[in-house]
């Protein structure tokens, strides 16, 4: 029940994840292999921003949420 509404946002929000965007490209070249050729490039142009977004997001916010959380007063 706690993990929905963070999922539900992200997908409502459009963000992409990288590895999400990786299945749908085989399962479409998996569908249609006459077009693997044109969904491969379309792979490679939609992976590279969304692996840097993922990265980013990833490391330095979910990290700054942490840090800002657990931080202890010295």
């Amino acid at each position: 029940v706690a993990i929905v509404p963070p999922i539900a946002a992200f997908v409502a929000l459009g963000f992409e994840h990288s590895i999400a965007n990786m299945f749908f490209f085989a399962f479409a070249m998996l569908l249609d292999p006459a077009r693997a050729g044109e969904i491969g490039i379309a792979m490679l142009a939609n992976l590279g921003p969304v692996i840097a977004g993922n990265l980013v997001g990833g490391s330095v916010l979910v990290a700054l949420v942490y840090w800002v959380i657990y931080r202890r007063k010295a």
